[in-house]
């Protein structure tokens, strides 16, 4: 099972492709009172949106974290690191063993300007191994280990 999720809707770096997709439905709109419409318009709004939405599947296929769960080993690879040509750190792997039941661990890391930042992490209680959980939330990895076969303790 894989699940992305990004949080690139939330970023700057997406706000030109909605402003672009809000002005190209407000020329075709405009278009829709003109008579007669123009077709070289709706044309050029075409490519447009299909320009556009290819922005929108770079910019979520680049940015999102990845998190993995097989039978055998769970993956979460984190978003790229920026400034390094959209290379991702190391994947954070937590392998299956005769023993393993998964937790969840709250990680305290600190303050930051008024708030307290936590991380939840995903342990294997048998190994010691642990990925990061904090994008995806509890019950949604939760659900994915179990419908793999990963016991919770």
């Amino acid at each position: 099972m894989r699940e992305i999720r990004t949080g690139v809707l939330a970023t700057p770096a997406f706000g030109p492709v909605v402003l672009i997709a809000l002005v190209l439905i407000a020329v075709v709109v405009r278009q829709l009172f003109v008579h007669p419409p123009s077709d070289i318009v709706f044309g050029v709004c075409a490519v447009g949106a299909l320009l556009d939405a290819a922005l929108a599947w770079y910019l979520l296929r680049v940015g999102g974290a990845i998190f993995t769960v097989t039978p055998t080993d769970i993956t979460f690879t984190a978003r790229p690191i920026p400034g390094a040509q959209g290379r991702r750190p190391p994947p954070q792997v937590i392998r299956r063993t005769g023993g393993s039941t998964l937790s969840f661990r709250v990680q305290d890391k600190g303050i930051a300007g008024d708030q307290a930042q936590s991380l939840l992490k995903l342990r294997d209680d048998a190994t010691g191994q642990e990925v990061a959980a904090t994008v995806f939330g509890r019950g949604k990895v939760r659900r994915a280990c179990e419908s793999q076969g990963w016991p919770f303790s």
